[in-house]
C-alpha cells in the first residue's frame, strides 16, 4: 500500500504510526508553508516527493492519504481523496459542520472506502479495559460519567497556531483540539448516545502572538459541558488548553455495582485503571497507545480492527461538538 500525507504538523506522528506498518510505503508529504520540515520528514520516513501541492497526494498514484491538514481544509482534502478512490485516514475533528462531517460519510459509502478519524485514544489499553469492565456488566447499571482533558499547549500568549483562534478555521476551540476525542471516548465506551444539555466556556487570551502578528482569540480555551446518555445518565466533560504544567486525560465512570477511572498522561501515553471493583485495577508503561493504523490496516493483512473510528464516529462526534457551539453561553474573556 502506498500512501502520501498532507500536513507536517500532526502528521509528523502519523508518519512515525506508518514506519511500523511493512506493508505501507510513503509516496509523498504535501506541506503548507514550511518546505524546510517537509523535506526533512521525507528523508527521515522515506518519501519520494515533496510538494506543496495537495492534489499531489488527492489525485496521485497512492492508495492511502492521511489528512492532517488545518481543520478548515479537512472536508476540500477528505472529499477529493475519496472521489479519485482513495482509503482516507483523517485527523480530528472530521469537519468544520456536521453538514460537512455527513458529506464525508456519504462519499466514503458511496465509494466503498475505508476510512478512520485519529480518535487514537480508543487503542489505549487502560480504557480499553474500563470499556470492557463496563460492557460486561462490572460497574452495574452506568449512574454517571466525568471525562476531562488538560493541557498546556496555548496556556502562554503565544501561538503557533493561529487558525486555532478563528472559528471559520478550527471550527471550535478546546472542545475541537481536546472535547472531541472525548465526545467520541464517551460513546464508545458506554455505547450509548447522548445530548447536550448545556455549556459554558471561557477565553483566557482576548489576543494573541503569531509569528504573523496579533490574533484575535476567538475561540474557547476552556469549557465544560453537561450531557445526557439516552438511557438518562448524565455526563460531563470538560476541556483545557491553558491548563499551566498539566497534561492529563482523565475517564471516571460510575454504576449502580461500582466505579472506575483511568489516568492517561497524553505525552507519555503511560497510565492507571483504579476502581471500587475488585480486580479492576492496571498500570501500563510508557509507549502503551496502540498503534491505531494497525487495526486500521488490519483487514489488508485479514484479520479485523475492532476498534476502528471510520467516518461515521467522527459525524457522530462532530454532532455534539456543534450541539455544544449552539448550546454555549458566549465565552468569557478574562
Amino acid at each position: 500500500m502506498r500512501a502520501a500525507l498532507i500536513g507536517t504538523g500532526f502528521g509528523e506522528q502519523h508518519l512515525s504510526w506508518l514506519t511500523k506498518c511493512p506493508q505501507v510505503e510513503l509516496d509523498s508529504v504535501v506541506y503548507a508553508t514550511n518546505r524546510e520540515r517537509a523535506e526533512r520528514l521525507a528523508r527521515r520516513f522515506g518519501a519520494a516527493k515533496v510538494s506543496d501541492d495537495a492534489a499531489d497526494a488527492t489525485d496521485g498514484p497512492s492508495d492511502l492519504v492521511i489528512v492532517a491538514s488545518p481543520v478548515f481544509l479537512h472536508a476540500e482534502h477528505a472529499a477529493r481523496a475519496l472521489s479519485n478512490g482513495k482509503s482516507v485516514v483523517c485527523e480530528k475533528p472530521l469537519a468544520l459542520t456536521t453538514a460537512q462531517a455527513q458529506a464525508l460519510c456519504s462519499a466514503a459509502r458511496e465509494h466503498d472506502a475505508a476510512t478512520m478519524v485519529m480518535f487514537q485514544w480508543r487503542f489505549h489499553p487502560a480504557l480499553q479495559t474500563l470499556r470492557d469492565a463496563l460492557r460486561e456488566g462490572r460497574l452495574g447499571r452506568p449512574v454517571c460519567a466525568d471525562l476531562q482533558f488538560h493541557h498546556d499547549f496555548l496556556a502562554g500568549e503565544p501561538t503557533p497556531f493561529p487558525w486555532r483562534h478563528t472559528p471559520g478555521q478550527a471550527g471550535a476551540g478546546a472542545f475541537a483540539d481536546m472535547g472531541v476525542h472525548l465526545f467520541d471516548l464517551l460513546r464508545w465506551l458506554t455505547g450509548e448516545e447522548f445530548h447536550v444539555a448545556g455549556t459554558l466556556s471561557s477565553t483566557l487570551w482576548a489576543s494573541r502572538r503569531s509569528a504573523s502578528g496579533t490574533v484575535a482569540g476567538n475561540t474557547e480555551d476552556t469549557g465544560a459541558a453537561l450531557l445526557r446518555a439516552d438511557s438518562g445518565f448524565p455526563a460531563t466533560v470538560s476541556v483545557s488548553r491553558v491548563t499551566g504544567g498539566r497534561r492529563s486525560l482523565r475517564v471516571s465512570l460510575s454504576g449502580d455495582a461500582g466505579s472506575a477511572w483511568a489516568d492517561v498522561c497524553p505525552e507519555t501515553t503511560a497510565a492507571s485503571l483504579a476502581s471500587s471493583v475488585p480486580g479492576l485495577q492496571g498500570a501500563w508503561a510508557p509507549g502503551s497507545l496502540r498503534n491505531p493504523y494497525l487495526d486500521f490496516l488490519a483487514p489488508v493483512s485479514g484479520t479485523a480492527g475492532s476498534h476502528v473510528p471510520d467516518f461515521s464516529a467522527g459525524l457522530a462526534a462532530q454532532r455534539l461538538l456543534d450541539a455544544v457551539r449552539m448550546s454555549e453561553v458566549a465565552p468569557v474573556g478574562q
